[in-house]
């Protein structure tokens, strides 16, 4: 029990370091336009409603939701950056979209700010998981913009798109390749930055050793699972609780990934307490109803996670955004994550129930929380079953009502860039 109570008290002291950094709710000061000179303005944004459903205390309340007095949840958004144009490896993996056209790279990274503004407006950082074209097109044209994103508190880390930086059937090449080419893409990012120490990746999730690839680039934390041929996550790795994995996965046996080893190098953590296998491409689907329908969900395993978080215990909860998702309202881009912020996330962190952490932090949170509780296992499988052979993907069909080519060999599904229509992303 000391040791717990040992644990937690160093988990607060290092938030509360890292809070007096970056004051929650302090405004900082406006970044630099893509193009440099005058600041970028703010995105406009109206009053909104605080969303107050009985469950769930609003911000005058202090009595916990369910899950236990003390219970935090650590809570983050991530920001993936695709591959579009020809990657520093030579391979291609846009056909319409190009990161080396000016132009189209110039209106990503303003939704990238603005959205990076939004969230420092809320006493926010997110982690931006780059990778060339981008990095490199940044580095060419001289544009600070992952530079100013790290100044700001932001964490820079790597998005890893396999087949675009390793060509077909990268799940056959050696640990050796693996590394080799995720160092040269972390060379870039420092490059593009300023950052020497890139620690978290997101990628190669059907790679079975792409843990020690990982560790041998000097990469240590993990997250957003997805099997990308089916744009889906297997239930056995939803939850607030992060593990050490004994291995990586295939897309269809998930034993060593789900089975925790104290001495694992890599922390894996989880994306929250979600309850079904889509949740994280269902965004791109306008059956799903749009922006509006998604962000309702994202609030329902919210405060779902909320109710699964323990006391004692590194509790986490993340989602992930594209540049140029979630614009639906020309006038007002990007309103409904705006609109989360303020109505959902804003009264749970006024509360003390949810703290804001890049996933580096998460990570650290965990590591020290290992170190009072040395016997006790963060991952429990027992009641897990990673027998199941792998899902039918017949039923994976295109929407109607989108252009109908594809970026990637992996992924078919579509998403909004700015005022473009992409059928990509992971």
């Amino acid at each position: 029990m000391a040791n717990k109570t040992l644990a937690l008290f160093l988990i607060l002291l290092f938030f509360s370091s890292a809070c007096r950094s970056s004051p929650s709710g302090a405004t900082s000061a406006p970044m630099p336009s893509p193009q440099g000179g005058l600041p970028t303005p703010t995105a406009e944004t109206p009053p909104v409603e605080t969303a107050s459903p009985s469950q769930v205390p609003t911000e005058g309340m202090a009595e916990p939701i369910a899950g236990g007095e003390n219970a935090v949840l650590l809570f983050t958004i991530g920001v993936h950056i695709e591959p579009f144009g020809e990657t520093a490896q030579g391979y291609r993996s846009g056909q319409q979209f190009d990161y080396h056209n000016p132009q189209f790279f110039l209106h990503q990274v303003q939704d990238i700010l603005t959205v990076a503004q939004i969230v420092e407006a809320h006493g926010g950082r997110m982690t931006i998981q780059a990778q060339s074209p981008f990095t490199s097109v940044a580095i060419e044209s001289g544009n600070t913009i992952l530079a100013d994103l790290a100044a700001h508190g932001h964490e820079i880390a790597l998005h890893f798109h396999e087949d675009a930086h390793l060509g077909k059937n990268p799940e056959m090449l050696s640990v050796q390749q693996w590394c080799d080419v995720m160092k040269q893409e972390i060379a870039l990012i420092t490059q593009a930055s300023g950052v020497g120490n890139i620690r978290y990746w997101s990628g190669g999730n059907l790679y079975p050793n792409v843990y020690e690839a990982a560790q041998c680039a000097g990469l240590n934390v993990n997250s957003d699972w997805k099997n990308p041929k089916l744009q889906e996550t297997p239930l056995e790795l939803v939850g607030v609780h992060p593990w050490r994995p004994s291995g990586g996965a295939n897309g269809v046996n998930l034993t060593a990934f789900t089975a925790h080893d104290p001495n694992g190098a890599i922390i894996f953590l989880p994306e929250g307490q979600y309850d079904r296998t889509d949740f994280a491409s269902m965004r791109r689907s306008e059956m799903a109803g749009g922006d509006e329908a998604y962000f309702e969900y994202l609030k329902t395993q919210l405060y779902a996670s909320l109710a699964a978080a323990q006391p004692g215990q590194v509790n986490v909860f993340h989602f992930t955004v594209h540049p140029g998702e979630f614009r639906s309202n020309p006038a007002q881009p990007f309103a409904v994550i705006e609109k989360f912020l303020t109505g959902v996330v804003d009264p749970l962190v006024a509360s003390g129930q949810v703290q804001w952490a890049t996933f580096s932090q998460m990570a650290d949170a965990y590591a020290v929380w290992e170190q009072g509780t040395p016997d006790t296992n963060a991952r429990d499988t027992a009641t897990f079953d990673t027998s199941s052979p792998e899902p039918d993907a017949s039923h994976l069909q295109s929407e109607t009502g989108y252009i109908s080519f594809i970026i990637n060999v992996h992924d078919s599904s579509p998403i909004k860039v700015g005022d473009f229509i992409v059928r990509r992303n992971r």
